[in-house]
């Protein structure tokens, strides 16, 4: 037997915990941590030091129980060669490998006072100094950097380049002092974007344009605020100041009906586990993203720290109940709400630290800066007003107001986390006159960029809100609900937002009730967040602060265009604002009724009586959806020529719901149909865009017309780095639907897919069944049955016809049949990944869905050639008409479908004498009537009801934005021709953009100048 040589047992056991040891003791010299945070005496063994000592302490820590404590007394140097470096796989990367990423190197340090000098952090191989940076030591209280290795000096990797060294050191010049560290991370990958300068390391992408990155404190622009020498301020600007200052108060004042007793104030403070030693306050790292950070349980402990919006919630909870509690109370949120302010400002939330990253902050500090503006007063007794009021400047860098305002840029993002901020975060200024001094300033720059319409993002000049290179109204409603505020707080002042930039404003403002119904914007425009009750619920205060700032011109008190809005919306639960704007001023509730569009999201919106109709496609320069990587995985087909009809109850009321919706069957669109696990898109990010520039809309009489080249083969992608995108199918169609009046009428011709193996589709309905039993009526039968399913064949020269569960009358023209079903169905929440099991926490845990649902169709079969479709929607019918639906249509002689071919789609409305053409193909006879041609692609109505007088709307739909680079543009139109030949001679009124009239033939050519995808109206006379 092994070790029988050995005579006892005590000598075989004392064998064997040495040979434990030595084992434990070889392991531990070999393991090479990715992270270290010094929870252990045996860590100082792999440290090597000269003029200096190393040892751990317990005095400022962030994760563990200890950090390293460094003291030199002379030029000193640390170093280490255990540590190992992450690879790409092994970095949390949240995006994974789609935005660039390089190594990074992660770390904390922490100095008790400001010192002299500085520190070199390098990196060896085989004994020489590849890269290095140096590090002021000017700096108090805790200090979080991440810095690239391509931005260090010496000779650094190439950006992205996996990295190779041996030796981690870092050397001092100081004749002595004292750090801390703790939680290195010596390297992972991090994405590009987000390692960020600050005062101890400011050569981070100096080579880069800084300011394109809203989110990054600026070093150039806290030093506007340094350098800023203010004027003195009269009597009239103290008085507005006090009077914005108490507007600001009077909006972060909660109701009294909210009561906290001071024992649940203890516990949510007791709860950040902060302690305060006498020198400072001392807590658990007070964090931001992260998550961005390799953690290592075995080497840091237990992940316990405070993220930075929970600590502004409690302090905005202490704030919120100072003054309505008793002496004994207030005295001791005093001292909670001081302990937290000094926390905060330990933990390096101070100006000039960006604490390794800070972007997309604004989302995060808002409750603080909120609890630091309530208690300004107790800040500034304690002597903190400045040091707060700095960090807080730095942080929202509100010195950018101070810049050239040929620098300034629109942005909904700061719209919608800043824009009121910076405006509460300007009487963080203890004197008056700094005050003023930022409010002209804030004022310019808020007028100059509300009023903007060709920067990349901001409200355009048709009403979009553009975020993410396109119409986003998810990020528009964070603006809608804060600039209000603004405008409302200094209008009637000398610092009123100047009217071309509140008119901007209102415009997209009052876009929102438009493209909503009531509430909702629907599934075409809500980017990653389908079917999610998306809408402007929230805006009811916000539409009352539009009404009672006054008209953009300030020659009002109300808005009478908002207010109306208002009245409609809201207003028969107002009775007090109601009676202010009815009886008083004698506005009206306003009657939404007619045809809209927003050709910069290629969405029109056709509207009668409580009914909306929202019509969307896509272009070059318009994306389908926002494909997210744990968000919208399933969205490839919203905006593939759609129309959402909604009721007055929005979009669970009219049918739509998540709970087992087919994400290949959103209405109207043309569609190859997949399996969902194939439907995700591969990409993590996906914003297509096709490469047709055919996409819009034209309106006339309050009646419209919507065309689209619907193109997936190839395009380009809206955001991220990679631009070429593109679906294996090649799915192909051109497009159209015609409003007019109760009626639509939808034209798909040239359907082509390549795909033999999955059907291609059009869309009839999708329908959620609130009741399996609901009925169905078609023109064989009447559906009562669940589950069901059938084939609707034409069966008449009138041809076939059905309804669906919400009263929308649908009359099939075509020989198409039709496929019915009624059935449960399963599906997936549109934030979970089927392919990679990743699951959005928004999702609450849903994963699989189900929910009962009729659904038609028509199946133009495996990859079709050259299919087509014609029928007409009769939306929300009500019970007789459904009844009787077959009476309805046959005699419904209103239209007359002239074309439907790959040259065009035109329309004759008989009730209004107006024809409507979707023209694809330029300079070809049309031979339908006074429009014998046009020059290029367009969509033109005209009103001949008049046979002396001819009045045309038309639209040349090319966006033509700039190109940058490939599948990158300037988000602007530039201006496009149009010519359109008419049978006749005409005269017309004269407009700007009429730029040639040519009646010397038998024919009339008028050339138009089109821009932003905007309809050019005109009338013509008779010759």
């Amino acid at each position: 037997m092994m070790y029988s040589f050995l005579r006892s047992k005590k000598q075989r056991l004392l064998l064997v915990t040495v040979f434990l040891m030595v084992t434990i003791n070889f392991a531990q010299n070999n393991y090479k941590p990715t992270v270290e945070s010094f929870e252990d005496e045996t860590v100082l063994t792999n440290y090597d030091t000269s003029h200096g000592k190393l040892s751990l302490s317990n005095t400022h820590v962030r994760y563990g129980k200890s950090a390293l404590q460094w003291d030199w007394n002379g030029e000193s140097s640390m170093g280490t060669s255990h540590f190992k470096i992450l690879t790409l796989d092994e970095s949390p990367l949240a995006y994974g490998d789609y935005f660039p990423a390089s190594p990074t190197l992660q770390m904390s340090l922490y100095s008790e006072k400001p010192q002299a000098g500085t520190i070199t952090i390098s990196f060896e191989k085989n004994g020489i100094k590849e890269v290095y940076f140096d590090i002021e030591l000017s700096f108090k209280g805790w200090r979080r950097i991440w810095v690239p290795f391509y931005n260090m000096y010496g000779n650094p990797p190439k950006k992205g380049e996996q990295i190779d060294y041996d030796y981690f050191k870092i050397t001092t010049n100081s004749s002595n002092g004292t750090l801390f560290f703790d939680d290195i991370i010596f390297s992972q990958y991090q994405d590009d974007r987000h390692q960020y300068p600050d005062e101890i390391v400011p050569f981070i992408k100096s080579d880069l344009n800084l300011g394109d990155d809203h989110w990054m404190p600026l070093i150039s622009n806290y030093n506007n605020i340094k350098n800023l020498e203010p004027n003195p301020v009269s009597m009239a600007i103290r008085m507005d100041l006090k009077k914005f200052e108490q507007l600001i108060d009077q909006d972060l004042t909660i109701d009294k009906k909210y009561k906290v007793y001071i024992n649940t104030l203890r516990d949510m403070y007791q709860g950040l586990q902060i302690k305060d030693n006498g020198e400072t306050v001392v807590g658990p790292p007070l964090t931001f993203k992260e998550e961005q950070e390799y953690f290592d349980k075995n080497q840091q402990g237990d992940k316990v720290f405070n993220d930075i919006q929970d600590l502004g919630k409690v302090l905005k909870k202490l704030a919120n109940f100072h003054d309505r509690a008793n002496p004994a109370e207030q005295a001791e949120i005093e001292t909670m709400f001081i302990a937290g302010t000094k926390y905060f400002l330990d933990q390096g939330w101070q100006a000039g630290s960006n604490g390794g990253t800070r972007h997309h902050i604004g989302y995060n500090v808002r409750e603080i800066t909120e609890a630091f503006f309530i208690m300004r007063q107790l800040l500034f007794d304690h002597g903190l007003l400045d040091e707060v009021g700095g960090s807080l400047h730095w942080l929202f860098n509100l010195g950018m107001l101070l810049n050239d305002e040929n620098t300034f840029h629109v942005n909904i993002d700061y719209l919608n986390t800043q824009s009121y901020y910076h405006l509460m975060l300007i009487f963080l200024f203890e004197k008056q006159e700094m005050q003023a001094e930022m409010l002209r300033a804030y004022s310019k720059y808020m007028s100059i960029t509300l009023a903007q319409q060709k920067e990349e993002w901001g409200f355009k000049v048709d009403g979009t809100a553009w975020h993410h290179n396109g119409h986003y109204p998810a990020y528009g409603i964070g603006a809608f609900q804060a600039v209000p505020k603004v405008i409302k707080t200094l209008s009637g002042t000398r610092f009123r937002i100047s009217t071309a930039g509140h008119e901007n404003f209102k415009r997209a403002f009052l876009a929102s009730r438009i493209y909503s119904q009531p509430f909702e914007w629907g599934f075409g425009n809500a980017g990653r967040h389908p079917l999610e009750s998306n809408g402007i619920h929230s805006l009811k205060d916000e539409f009352l602060q539009m009404a009672y700032a006054g008209n953009p011109q300030g020659t009002s008190k109300i808005d009478k265009d908002v207010a109306g809005a208002y009245l409609r919306l809201w207003g028969k639960d107002d009775m007090l604002n109601t009676s202010i704007f009815t009886q008083v001023n004698g506005i009206p509730k306003e009657k939404l009724s007619g045809y809209y569009t927003f050709p910069l999201a290629a969405t029109a919106v056709h509207r009668r009586n409580d009914w909306a109709a929202i019509i969307k496609g896509y272009s070059k320069y318009v994306w389908a959806s926002e494909i997210y990587v744990n968000e919208n995985r399933y969205g490839r087909y919203p905006a593939n020529g759609t129309v959402q009809l909604l009721n007055s109850k929005g979009e669970e009321g009219s049918g739509f719901k998540q709970e087992g919706w087919d994400w290949n069957r959103y209405p109207g669109s043309t569609i190859i149909y997949l399996p969902l696990k194939t439907l995700e898109a591969k990409k993590s990010l996906l914003m297509f865009r096709s490469n047709e520039t055919f996409a819009g809309t034209t309106k006339l009489d309050g009646h419209g017309v919507f065309g689209m080249i619907l193109n997936e083969g190839d395009g380009t992608n809206a955001d991220g780095p990679e631009t070429k995108a593109g679906y294996p199918g090649k799915l192909f169609a051109k497009k159209s639907v015609f409003s007019f009046g109760d009626k639509l009428i939808y034209i798909g011709t040239n359907i082509s897919s390549i795909d033999k193996i999955n059907p291609t589709q059009t869309n009839i309905y999708q329908s959620y069944l609130t009741d399996t039993k609901s009925t169905l009526y078609t023109s064989s039968e009447t559906i009562k049955k669940f589950p069901y399913k059938a084939e609707l064949k034409k069966d008449s020269e009138m041809g076939s016809w059905l309804t669906d569960p919400y009263g929308n009358g649908y009359h099939i023209l075509s020989n198409t049949p039709i496929q019915i079903k009624k059935e449960r169905q399963q599906s997936y929440h549109n934030k979970y990944s089927i392919n990679t099991g990743s699951m959005n926490p928004k999702g609450k845990g849903a994963k699989e869905t189900e929910g009962d649902y009729a659904t038609a169709w028509i199946n133009h079969g495996l990859a079709p050639k050259n299919a087509s479709y014609q029928y007409v929607v009769y939306p929300f019918l009500n019970d007789d008409e459904q009844k009787n639906f077959d009476d309805k249509i046959k005699n419904d002689d209103s239209f007359t479908i002239i074309r439907a071919d790959s040259i065009a789609h035109i329309v004759l409305n008989k009730e209004t004498d107006i024809t409507g053409y979707v023209v694809f193909e330029a300079n070809q006879d049309l031979d339908s009537g006074l429009l014998l041609k046009v020059s290029e692609p367009a969509l033109v109505m005209l009103n001949h009801k008049n046979h002396n007088s001819l009045t045309i709307s038309a639209v040349q739909p090319d966006l033509n934005f700039p190109e940058y680079k490939k599948g990158k543009f300037r988000n602007y139109s530039r201006p496009v021709e149009l010519q359109m030949t008419l049978e006749g001679k005409w005269s017309t009124f004269p407009a700007d953009y009429i730029k040639n009239i040519d009646n010397s033939g038998t024919n009339t050519i008028i050339t138009l100048e089109c821009i932003n995808g905007l309809p050019r109206e005109f009338k013509l006379n008779k010759l």
